[in-house]
């Protein structure tokens, strides 16, 4: 009998568990996706109940617009529903309607699918046109298509539409994120949701009491809900017609209309239910400044902060291709062709005031970047070429040590400048003039360090080259605070790298370590066997998917490295040995791949290594093919050609004349020169693997060129000026 009784409780209580367990587990919530498109953060915060919403609850960041050879609307909202960036970039391809019987058939025929309720007409010349122009194999509709592939519903709410010269143009451009890959969308409105308004933009404006009622209704039968709020996207492209009076009466309007409907949609989502509410694209007035990433914000839970993405690794920073693939995990879900990644919650408490400050300087930098560069890459190629055609003339030169001590100074602020580059973030300034005069006093602080230290020109060379690769490898080490925040370095707007170490540092990476190494062993500083250790940790570093993640920079450096200490310990080079560096550079991204894919770190190599397992030999062709283009582009366009060109006529000119100097550098500096020779050969390297080679190669040939040049200056004029003193 007791035993009996023992049984039953235990049965009973089983029970209970399970029930509470079952009743209390969290349950998956929905999704609503909001597009308040044309819009920025500071104006999504005038809008009240979002304001409201947002002092207490939400993770907010900025988004990278970018697409497949371009920027616009359309590759924008492609780009998030393929989870990769698209190219859809001719707007009469897009032809979202609600299907009716005279679609249906044709649809049916196009696609040799059953239409939904509402459907891309166009949708195969979407596609042809992503595949035919497009560099990166996005596949259109990747997030759509999972989740309908898991009985997931979706559904979409509102256009942006407007009237031209009495005629309806179509703009309903959202579709792109949420259709299954055939350009279908299960549920929705968008041809019936707009009313006549003769005080609103082109006339017309979102029925905001329709679009409540039609949420509510798609709320309770759909899993994920995607509503356009067409008036502000409206609003941005009406301004032109408008004045200051005119243009914030209409503002005042619609974002008063705007908060009347959010009210609606906070008071009705579940508690675990999921809110976004994005622009996907910028105001016009903002691209054009330069201002170039939208605002992402996410409602999920009680907590505030910023969000996160393997995708930046930066705190507040994310990519329109993260949204697809963080609403599919929203459902725990994953597609493994979209190469975005979902949003890490970061709490902090002034996420408004901390981002905002991160933008305004973000797009200062973006602002002078251009400017300083130019200066900086101009200074340098003039100064080598007016060295270069002084040395030649320098007989009919009176006062030969002046010109030739004060021109070296000049020379030298190009090796100082990547330097002074990677330390002025330290300041955090914000402002042009501020962070231009930080980079500024920074190079003149170094510039008397280095002179106050050494007196002669290599010593000081090498310890700028020295302090550079150093404070590159520990950054490295850290997050690459200075590199994301750097002049020189990458560009969260241009969105090309948003973490590790940036093309034009990845040359300094090669070169600067070479020259740093070859001017300690030229002193008997160290021994050579500590070149090795050197190189192996600056390797590790500079490489590591979650260090400086530079696969172009890995397989640079190792052929630089590994040719340098070859050529220090007297190895006799042959076939042998070139395949073997070959073999090298192999073996160094076999294994940080692994790493990559062992730690999950999600770095870019890691991301091409699963691209090649899915998509075969096309993702290497694709890849390769794009940073051909890449760096076929920057041949015509980039202002680091000058230096490239520069570097190549100096050589040239020094190989001839004066006769055999080559060889007497050679001869006097045999390490110096086998570090030359080391470095040359990572630049020929960076410029085959990389997809901006040119600018890497640009900046590693700093550490060949200056150190080249200013030896000579002191063989030929100094050192002979010593001579004929002797005699």
């Amino acid at each position: 009998m007791k035993k009996k009784i023992v049984s039953l409780l235990a049965s009973i209580l089983l029970v209970l568990v399970s029930v509470t367990q079952y009743s209390f587990a969290d349950e998956k919530g929905k999704v609503i996706f909001i597009d308040m498109n044309r819009t920025n953060l500071i104006n999504m915060l005038k809008i009240p109940s979002l304001e409201n919403e947002l002092s207490t609850r939400g993770y907010i960041g900025l988004m990278n617009i970018r697409g497949d050879k371009g920027t616009d609307d359309r590759r924008s909202f492609a780009s998030m529903g393929a989870g990769g960036r698209a190219n859809v970039s001719t707007e009469m391809n897009i032809n979202f309607e609600e299907i009716n019987e005279d679609t249906k058939a044709t649809f049916k025929a196009a696609t040799g699918k059953s239409p939904k309720k509402i459907n891309d007409l166009t949708i195969n010349q979407s596609i042809n046109e992503n595949i035919e122009n497009g560099q990166y194999g996005s596949v259109l509709g990747s997030l759509g298509q999972t989740l309908s592939d898991n009985k997931l519903k979706v559904a979409l709410l509102g256009n942006s539409d407007i009237i031209e010269n009495g005629e309806l143009v179509k703009n309903r451009n959202l579709g792109l994120v949420c259709m299954d890959q055939y350009g279908r969308i299960d549920a929705g409105n968008i041809d019936n949701i707009n009313t006549k308004n003769s005080s609103m933009p082109f006339g017309i404006q979102t029925d905001y009491d329709k679009l409540i009622k039609e949420t509510k209704e798609n709320y309770k039968s759909s899993d994920a809900l995607f509503i356009e709020l067409g008036d502000t996207y409206r609003l941005d492209l009406y301004k032109g017609y408008l004045n200051d009076h005119t243009f914030a009466s209409m503002k005042k309007n619609v974002y008063k209309n705007i908060d009347k409907y959010l009210k609606e949609v906070f008071n009705m989502v579940g508690e675990n239910d999921t809110v976004y509410i994005a622009s996907g694209f910028p105001s016009d007035i903002d691209y054009k400044n330069k201002r170039r990433l939208s605002p992402i914000i996410k409602f999920k839970g009680d907590k505030k902060g910023l969000v996160l993405s393997a995708t930046t690794r930066r705190e507040g920073i994310v990519a329109n291709i993260d949204i697809g693939v963080d609403i599919l995990n929203e459902f725990g879900l994953k597609n493994d062709a979209m190469v975005g990644r979902s949003y890490s919650l970061v709490e902090k408490d002034d996420n408004v005031e901390y981002l905002s400050d991160e933008f305004e300087k973000i797009v200062t930098i973006a602002d002078i970047r251009a400017n300083v560069i130019n200066g900086f890459v101009s200074v340098i190629s003039i100064s080598w070429v007016v060295a270069m055609c002084l040395i030649f003339i320098r007989n009919k030169i009176t006062n030969q040590e002046k010109v030739f001590s004060v021109l070296k100074e000049f020379i030298k602020l190009g090796i100082i400048m990547p330097l002074s580059f990677l330390v002025a973030p330290i300041l955090n300034l914000q402002t042009p003039v501020t962070i231009t005069c930080g980079i500024l006093l920074t190079t003149l602080a170094f510039y008397i360090l280095g002179r106050w230290l050494f007196k002669e020109d290599l010593k000081q060379m090498g310890f700028f080259a020295f302090l550079t690769i150093l404070l590159i490898t520990v950054d490295s080490v850290f997050g690459t605070y200075l590199m994301q925040n750097n002049i020189m370095s990458y560009d969260a707007i241009i969105g090309a790298r948003y973490y590790g170490i940036g093309n034009e540092y990845e040359g300094v990476t090669i070169a600067s370590a070479v020259f740093a190494l070859a001017v300690l062993l030229n002193y008997k500083k160290i021994p050579k066997w500590l070149v090795i250790v050197f190189s192996l940790i600056i390797l590790i570093t500079s490489a590591y998917p979650s260090m400086g993640a530079n696969v172009g920079g890995a397989i640079s450096e190792c052929v630089a490295y590994l040719l340098f200490i070859l050529l220090i310990f007297d190895v006799k080079m042959d076939f042998k040995k070139v395949v073997l560096l070959g073999l090298a550079a192999v073996a160094v991204v076999a294994i940080f791949a692994a790493l990559d894919i062992v730690s999950g770190s999600e770095s870019h190599l890691g991301l091409f290594v699963k691209q090649i397992f899915m998509n075969g030999p096309e993702a290497i062709i694709q890849t390769f093919g794009r940073k051909i283009q890449m760096n076929m582009k920057l041949a015509q366009s980039s202002v680091w050609v000058n230096i490239l060109l520069a570097g190549i006529g100096i050589i040239g000119v020094l190989i001839f004349r004066p006769s055999r100097h080559f060889r007497t550098i050679a001869k006097k500096y045999p390490i110096l020169f086998k570090g030359f020779v080391a470095s040359m050969v990572g630049c020929i390297v960076t410029l085959l693997v990389n997809d901006s080679g040119i600018v890497a190669a640009a900046t590693a040939s700093i550490y060949i060129l200056i150190p080249l040049i200013i030896i000579s200056i002191n063989m030929m004029i100094f050192d002979d000026k010593k001579v004929k003193t002797l005699k």
